[in-house]
């Protein structure tokens, strides 16, 4: 108690430098099931440590060593609903963090950099838990949280192409999973990682084209008005397109597979001819 005390003090607090002991407590508690705790307090923390000067050189390398050997990312990942998702999904954030900090201020050594990349690749191929606000606990949000972690990594200078069939099977895993709809901005999410890719040019225009098109015509051939999981599948796809859409600048050439298939949708829905 008095650490969290002690912890939640320094949030707020100008110049922030934050103790040995305070960044164990944090890597502790990554996934405390404490919602205000883990995501007001702690998260917090890790954000102003990376990025408000809160962290040395030494902790912040302590952080990215510790992450990787905690390995709470695939902690009980076979096993939904459990609360070990919180640590699943706050260690994607703070993995997000840790990519977002050495895309600007190299840090990572090659084998972590390369760990990370591929741990934000392939986290949501294996990630089942789909909940979002959870009563009691606050946010898992295994979709959005993965989202911003695949994306940290596709916009990443040294992102390596060669993973770009792992960022596709991501989102395809997430929707093909799906069996109800999604209620807090997963496809938002899932669209800005596509988006900033494409923006840093790691996803090339042909690749975002050619994979827009097998996807859509997946889901519709899939699709059978009598069963809701394929309704919801092709929904979140619709609402993927449209975020992407209007994420993307309005000059880039990526936009117009997004609104052709978005007119398809309505066109195949039955709103226009």
């Amino acid at each position: 108690m008095a650490m969290t005390k002690e912890l939640a003090a320094l949030v707020d607090a100008s110049p922030l430098a934050i103790t040995a002991d305070e960044l164990t407590f944090m890597l502790d508690h990554i996934g405390d099931p404490d919602g205000k705790l883990r995501d007001d307090v702690i998260y917090t923390l890790f954000g102003r440590g990376f990025f408000e000067g809160g962290f040395t050189a030494d902790q912040r390398a302590e952080v990215a060593r510790e992450v990787l050997r905690r390995q709470d990312l695939w902690r009980d990942i076979d096993r939904p609903g459990t609360d070990a998702v919180f640590g699943r999904t706050f260690t994607a954030l703070v993995g997000t963090l840790i990519l977002n900090y050495d895309a600007a201020h190299a840090f990572l050594t090659d084998d972590q950099r390369r760990t990370y990349m591929q741990w934000a690749v392939t986290y949501l191929q294996r990630e089942k838990d789909y909940r979002g606000y959870v009563s009691g606990h606050g946010w898992a949000h295994a979709v959005g949280h993965g989202a911003d972690f695949l994306g940290s990594a596709v916009q990443h200078p040294q992102f390596l192409h060669t993973l770009i069939p792992d960022v596709q099977k991501s989102v395809v895993t997430v929707l093909r999973r799906m069996t109800s709809a999604f209620l807090d901005d997963e496809e938002q999410r899932l669209a800005a990682a596509l988006v900033v890719g494409l923006t840093a040019h790691n996803i090339s225009l042909r690749e975002w084209t050619d994979w827009l098109a097998v996807e859509h015509a997946y889901l519709w051939h899939n699709y059978a008005a009598d069963s809701l999981p394929s309704y919801y599948r092709l929904s979140a796809w619709l609402r993927i397109m449209q975020n992407a859409y209007f994420l993307l600048p309005v000059d880039d050439p990526a936009r117009q597979p997004c609104l052709a298939f978005i007119n398809d949708y309505f066109i195949q829905m039955g709103f226009r001819q």
